[in-house]
């Protein structure tokens, strides 16, 4: 998915927008510490200084000269200058700004001067020492309308969606061809043929999928010349083998018939043997997908197993349907039974069918050698064998699991051998639900 929690565009995103905030943070920091403090306090200078002046020239005036220089403050200044009226309270100031002037006019008039509030709460008032006494001075508060909090909150926003819709709109240039290139990835693994890539875009991409192409077809035709030639060898093997075989047929009675018991046996495991090498030269075929009773096939494939002398359980409610190639569901379930059977050592063998809200899994257990935990995918190559279960009665070819794990793959299914409690193996193989 694009948009999952672990894609590219998510992770590159969110790295734009971590780093682009940080840079935010600092340079917002330095910018205040650096430039908005230094001019603020400037500021406030100046507006300590102007207040001392006013109230000097206040004090110094005739009571006559008092509505002209009012007039004169308020246009020039925006300052009152007021009564000395009964003590106002002292409100704590959360902005900078105030106790950067209060901190000024303290430091001017050589004591600790507050700003108090008045009952217009658009006014703010300082007593001014003047001589032997104060000079209110009332200045209008939204003379100092500015919010840094707010700025930052709105840069950061701001910043944050536009490099998350920047990010977005770059990665997804370079993830939509990735993500093609994934999905064809995928069909390749499962021995299927995807359609060629686009060979456009970015030099980079465009190598890739050039390469890919080319990759792709080479694969194709290694697997085309291998099922061509196994299906060959297989094909051809036949004839010499039937020919062996009405060879043994005829021979006298007089022949040791332990010696022909062994031949008829070696000529068996051989047609055997052709027949899984015909098996796995026919799992990349394309056939189509029908609804299957998974109970119905596992009820006959037991019952087979039980007229060959063995013990199977089954468990689980009937019918369970399920679409794919049935083909290879049979093909399947035999081959991890028979690997079953083969090890079992006349010990049941139980299989359990459950669903579960997002797939179907099964479970075949036997009471065989089991598989150590370390050679546990490597049974799953042609012709590898755990060779201390191996014995001439049991020993196989080697390619069943090799067929399980190829069409699995292919459509897209698990299968896990796993050790068994109390001994033994317990193979899972699990099928997805459609969505």
């Amino acid at each position: 998915m694009i948009f999952g929690a672990r894609s590219l565009l998510v992770r590159t995103a969110t790295t734009v927008a971590l780093a682009l905030s940080l840079l935010v943070f600092i340079s917002l920091g330095a910018a205040a510490w650096f430039v908005a403090m230094p001019i603020a306090k400037q500021s406030t200078d100046d507006l300590s200084a102007l207040m001392f002046l006013s109230a000097q020239t206040w004090r110094d005036a005739a009571e006559a000269e008092y509505p002209g220089l009012r007039q004169q403050f308020l246009q020039d200044y925006e300052l009152i200058v007021a009564k000395q009226a009964p003590d106002l309270p002292a409100v704590p100031f959360s902005r900078p700004y105030f106790s950067f002037l209060e901190d000024a006019l303290s430091k001017r008039a050589g004591e600790k001067i507050e700003i108090r509030q008045g009952p217009d709460e658009q006014w703010l008032w300082v007593d001014i020492p003047v001589h032997d006494g104060f000079v209110r001075v009332g200045f209008d508060h939204r003379r100092m309308e500015t919010r840094p909090p707010t700025v930052l909150l709105l840069v950061i926003i701001g910043g944050g969606l536009l490099t998350l819709l920047t990010s977005m709109v770059v990665v997804h240039r370079i993830i939509g061809p990735l993500e093609r290139l994934s999905f064809a990835v995928q069909e390749v693994g499962r021995g299927k043929r995807p359609e060629p890539l686009a060979e456009d875009g970015p030099k980079e991409l465009a190598a890739l999928a050039r390469a890919f192409n080319r990759m792709s077809s080479e694969v194709q035709a290694l697997l085309e010349n291998r099922s061509v030639m196994v299906a060959g060898i297989s094909h051809d093997l036949r004839t010499p083998l039937t020919r062996l075989g009405l060879a043994v047929e005829m021979l006298d009675e007089g022949s040791d018939p332990l010696l022909l018991a062994d031949i008829r046996r070696d000529l068996s495991a051989m047609e055997e043997m052709i027949r899984q090498f015909m098996e796995l030269a026919q799992g990349l075929g394309d056939e189509a997908e029908e609804n299957v009773d998974l109970w119905e096939l596992l009820k006959a494939q037991a019952a087979d197993l039980q007229r060959q002398g063995y013990q199977v359980q089954l468990i689980g409610d009937g019918p369970c349907l399920y679409r794919g190639n049935p083909f290879a569901l049979e093909r399947i379930l035999s081959n991890l039974l028979d690997n079953a059977a083969r090890y079992s050592v006349n010990q049941p063998i139980d299989i359990h069918l459950q669903r579960y809200e997002h797939f179907l899994r099964i479970y075949i257990r036997d009471r065989g050698p089991g598989i150590p935990s370390a050679q546990k995918e490597a049974v799953f190559r042609p012709f590898y064998r755990v060779e201390t279960a191996r014995s001439r009665q049991t020993g196989g070819s080697g390619l069943g699991l090799a067929i399980v794990s190829q069409l699995a793959t292919k459509y897209g299914w698990n299968i896990e051998l796993l050790p068994r409690d109390g001994g033994g193996t317990e193979a899972r193989f699990e099928l997805p639900l459609a969505g």
